[in-house]
């Protein structure tokens, strides 16, 4: 299936990485090739899945201005057609006159032109996030403590992995500004991965401990 992209915008994360020497020329050439082949996936995607960082590559994109609005994520993934993002930004500037703030993604389930599962579909491309089953999980109330029980509730967060150099956690909705906090408090000692998961299945974890 043909997708919409812009191989300007995405060629670009690629050269500043390049020029970060974050990644060597070569490295960035396989990248493109892959992409070719894996039809439907961000340049940002393939980096990840060879080994640079998720932290590295969503603090490029943000600080360089190259993350893919999500609206747009939705029209790649051909989940809407453009009438409808139309529609879904003119609500959304409606509500914000009203000084409600909706997400963008959100609004599209709630008008009904997608659904719940094709929203993390989305999101997880917008932050470069894997989507993570919890179901049959049972979280460990020990690596919960890393976060803390009230902040965990408070911000839908379960501890997935504890280890010496990293932790791995998942979110029913990704917030840039927890994700900063979060990145902080673990800044000195250990890296931070985060993955999406259903906000039921999050939930129900979060009452199991």
């Amino acid at each position: 299936m043909k997708r919409n992209f812009n191989p300007i915008v995405e060629k670009m994360l690629g050269q500043i990485l390049v020029e970060k020497n974050i990644i060597s020329p070569r490295f960035l050439e396989l990248a493109l090739d892959r992409q070719k082949k894996e039809k439907g996936k961000y340049i940002g995607e393939i980096l990840i899945e060879m080994g640079i960082s998720q932290e590295t590559i969503n603090e490029f994109l943000d600080v360089y201005n190259k993350r893919k609005p999500i609206g747009q994520i939705f029209l790649d993934l051909r989940i809407i057609t453009p009438h409808q993002l139309q529609k879904a930004l003119e609500k959304q500037s409606q509500l914000a006159k009203m000084a409600v703030r909706k997400p963008l993604g959100k609004l599209l389930v709630e008008i009904g032109f997608t659904t719940y599962e094709r929203y993390m579909d989305a999101l997880s491309k917008h932050f470069n996030m894997a989507i993570v089953s919890l179901r049959g999980f049972f979280p460990l109330t020990s690596l919960q403590r890393a976060v803390g029980n009230s902040y965990a509730h408070k911000h839908q967060i379960v501890v997935l992995e504890s280890y010496s150099t990293g932790i791995k956690l998942a979110l029913a909705e990704p917030d840039p500004l927890v994700m900063d906090e979060l990145r902080k408090v673990f800044l000195s000692r250990r890296r931070v991965e985060f993955c999406l998961a259903d906000r039921l299945e999050i939930d129900h974890c979060l009452e199991e401990i």
